[in-house]
């Protein structure tokens, strides 16, 4: 009914169930500065729907994205996710997109971000998250997820991919990282990349030494979009010139909220607070701790991490039909002060402040404060 805007799109899917975002973020940067027209549809969005779709680097504008929820009004029967992924589709054909760089929701098997298929798809990692959507073993989530892989002419996986849950993916045809791009730690920071043309020096542009791994997968999916002729060969001064420009929010980025700094993290299940402790242990200053989460994370495991290595803790409830409760917070977190929201939460903590357990929690605070700032 509305003419397949997806046929000729040319689609690089993201799947897992931690790094999609920063991965995505990294990969658009990198085709971007090798001059390809990018798109760039990721999910959830912290403050503004309009953060969700980005045509060749910039931000969709309201008025273009009310002008492509307008035409999806006489589809009531479509699912807010899928409304919007077909918004992105509509947008990316208006803007003569050249490549779309989308991050998959859930799973992947029938998540909506399929509808134009991908010639290169990767997956980060495979974690227990939405086990109620996806299965309660990892072996059934990684189905889901996998499935994005098999789709995909060429399919990559992620450094963060753990060799005994490969035969439950259902994509044998997909290849290491490894073996499209070496990377090497360098110096102050800094790692080595290589794709064939000798090691190139780049700095990862995001904190955390997680991001290590999105970085790589990135770059070997902008190594397969080359070899599959949808993106130019990698070239050194460009990879840098892209990874410069990356900014991401919320992934252990400082922002300024009610007139304090304060460190922002998207960290929303277990192995995201992995990620984050693995931070708070390599030598930061003692957090207090400012946190809520959606009712079906393991608050209980999140708290037993996160709490010996912060100093003071403020929960509240999130203002989302699927909060996790004030007593379940206060119950997991011992001794915490309990808050009505974000901003009473930050007042009753003292500098310096993390804030984490949600996108929600993220998206609260930046409401309050200065995005990017």
């Amino acid at each position: 009914m509305l003419g397949n805007p997806q046929r000729g799109l040319t689609s690089i899917r993201i799947a897992g169930s931690n790094g999609k975002g920063s991965t995505a973020a990294l990969l658009e940067a990198i085709l971007a500065a090798h001059e390809v027209r990018t798109g760039l549809y990721t999910s959830p969005h912290l403050v503004r729907v309009e953060e969700r779709i980005r045509l060749a680097g910039r931000q969709i504008s309201s008025a273009e994205m009310s002008a492509c929820l307008e035409r999806l009004e006489r589809f009531p029967e479509l699912t807010f996710f899928e409304t919007l992924t077909l918004a992105a589709v509509l947008a990316f054909r208006e803007a003569g997109i050249e490549v779309a760089v989308m991050e998959v929701g859930i799973g992947g098997r029938w998540d909506a971000t399929g509808i134009a298929g991908s010639v290169v798809a990767g997956l980060t990692n495979v974690g227990s998250d939405h086990q109620s959507w996806l299965g309660f073993s990892r072996e059934a989530i990684a189905a889901h997820k996998g499935a994005v892989l098999a789709d995909a002419t060429v399919g990559v996986l992620g450094p963060g991919v753990d060799e005994e849950i490969l035969p439950s993916l259902g994509a044998s045809r997909a290849i290491a990282a490894e073996r499209l791009v070496r990377l090497s730690s360098g110096a102050a920071g800094a790692v080595e990349a290589d794709w064939g043309d000798g090691p190139v020096p780049v700095t990862v542009p995001l904190a955390g030494s997680h991001q290590v791994a999105n970085l790589h997968l990135a770059l070997a999916l902008a190594r397969a979009a080359a070899d599959v002729g949808i993106a130019p060969p990698l070239d050194g001064p460009a990879v840098r010139r892209g990874l410069a420009s990356v900014s991401w929010p919320g992934r252990l980025s400082m922002h300024r909220v009610g007139g304090r700094e304060v460190l922002l993290d998207c960290a929303h299940n277990a192995e995201g607070v992995t990620a984050l402790t693995a931070y708070l242990e390599s030598g930061q200053p003692r957090f207090n701790l400012l946190f809520s989460c959606l009712d079906d994370k393991p608050v209980a495991e999140m708290a037993s991490r996160l709490q010996p290595l912060v100093g003071e803790v403020a929960v509240f409830e999130l203002e989302d039909e699927r909060a996790a409760p004030l007593d379940s917070l206060r119950s997991a977190f011992v001794g915490a002060h309990a808050a009505r929201n974000a901003l009473e939460g930050l007042g009753r903590l003292e500098d310096p402040v993390l804030a984490t357990g949600s996108l929600r929690v993220v998206g609260a605070l930046l409401e309050y404060g200065e995005l990017g700032g």
